[in-house]
């Protein structure tokens, strides 16, 4: 098992959380099912709000960006979700799967 590996742009206007066409190839391959996108935007603003009332927004980031219905279908496949910055290599965040 592996690590997939997000990256995280920031810009004037918020964050952008994007994989790359391999990693989207190997999503794809896994299921049918599974539909990943390039990338999710988000403003600072509501970045900021949403930590406030819930979790850190990248819990709930990644199953979009990877497509997934469900984050056990991940188990199987791999060990932890990294965020990382693109231009230092930096790990931002890193998410374990199985737990």
């Amino acid at each position: 098992m592996e690590a997939i590996r997000i990256n995280v742009n920031k810009d004037m206007e918020g964050y952008t959380f994007s994989i790359g066409p391999t990693i989207r190839n190997r999503i794809k391959s896994w299921s049918p099912n599974f539909r990943p996108a390039n990338h999710i935007s988000v403003n600072y603003d509501i970045k900021s709000d949403f930590e406030v009332y819930s979790d850190k927004l990248e819990s709930w980031i990644y199953p979009v960006l990877l497509g997934i219905d469900d984050k056990k279908d991940l188990k199987d496949k791999v060990n932890e979700i990294h965020f990382i910055n693109p231009l230092t290599g930096e790990l931002l965040q890193a998410i374990n799967v199985e737990a």
